[in-house]
């Protein structure tokens, strides 16, 4: 399959991580995308998520144990990190990029930074409210 081509399937799964409010499993966009297109293959799902990355409109995340999930980016240039509540694994964004600082100052040094990535794990509120004498 040609990157560029526009397809339906490729159309439903930009639609589906449109909505989700948190990245997405590859599992959770095949669960969404079969209520519509009963007959797809999860092979089409990674093709076009593959075709999806290629054109830089969505972004690639380890989170929870390294398990890969995906995200749509409002712009080419955005990116974002996350913060993992160990317990309930629950997902939050984390507000702005603490890097750019960073990248910035290696860029004057001559050393390109192509990507990165941060991921912050602990414990959220409503865990530690319900385990106050675990934590």
């Amino acid at each position: 399959m040609e990157s560029g081509r526009n397809t339906k399937q490729k159309q439903l799964i930009l639609s589906i991580l449109k909505d989700a409010e948190l990245p997405m499993s590859i599992n959770e966009i095949y669960a969404k995308v079969v209520d519509q297109l009963p007959k797809i293959a999860k092979s089409t799902i990674y093709r076009n998520i593959d075709a999806l990355l290629s054109q830089n409109l969505i972004d690639k995340y380890h989170l929870n144990d390294n398990e890969v999930f995906y995200r749509i980016k409002s712009d080419r240039n955005e990116h974002k990190h996350f913060v993992i509540c160990d317990d309930c694994k629950k997902v939050f964004d984390l507000p702005s990029c603490p890097i750019h600082e960073i990248e910035s100052t290696m860029e004057e040094e001559g050393f390109l930074i192509k990507k990165h990535q941060i991921q912050i794990s602990g414990i959220c509120k409503e865990c530690i409210g319900k385990s106050k004498n675990k934590y």
